[in-house]
């Protein structure tokens, strides 16, 4: 997680794939309303950076010089780009979360996919309920 205090560090940083290799470099950062830590970059890909794409990093790494993230080169070139301005709409930000296979904003579901999994009361639901029970099998139908 790349925290409020950590934003600007990550400005201009590389940004590198889950295997290492760059990707591009960071042009813009999208912090959460929830407290402030990078939710989304916008990376500038291709020949002299022509072309932005918008990037989850709920989840991403900073090590003073790169930015990593837990995504492929080519999902990462396929994403879509942000839209004009320094602000990122709803439609945007779950636009990208689609594409890197993520829940859109506000609508998580468990680790099996489940959306009428508990995630807030473990153990307090019927088996499969929760992210408690069942985990590596397949998701009730």
């Amino acid at each position: 997680m790349i925290t409020k205090s950590k934003i600007h560090e990550v400005e201009n940083a590389t940004v590198k794939d889950r295997d290492g290799a760059s990707v591009g470099k960071v042009a813009q950062v999208f912090p959460s309303d929830a407290d402030g830590s990078a939710a989304f970059v916008s990376v500038a890909t291709g020949l002299l950076g022509g072309h932005s794409v918008l990037v989850p990093v709920e989840d991403a790494t900073f090590d003073g010089t790169d930015l990593h993230v837990g995504y492929a080169k080519s999902a990462i070139k396929g994403a879509p780009s942000p839209g004009a301005g320094n602000t990122l709409t709803v439609t945007e930000a779950d636009a990208a979360r689609k594409h890197f296979g993520l829940s859109p904003a506000g609508k998580a579901t468990g680790d099996m996919g489940d959306p009428h999994e508990n995630l807030d009361q473990a153990g307090t639901g019927p088996a499969g309920a929760d992210d408690t029970e069942g985990a590596g099998t397949t998701p009730p139908v």
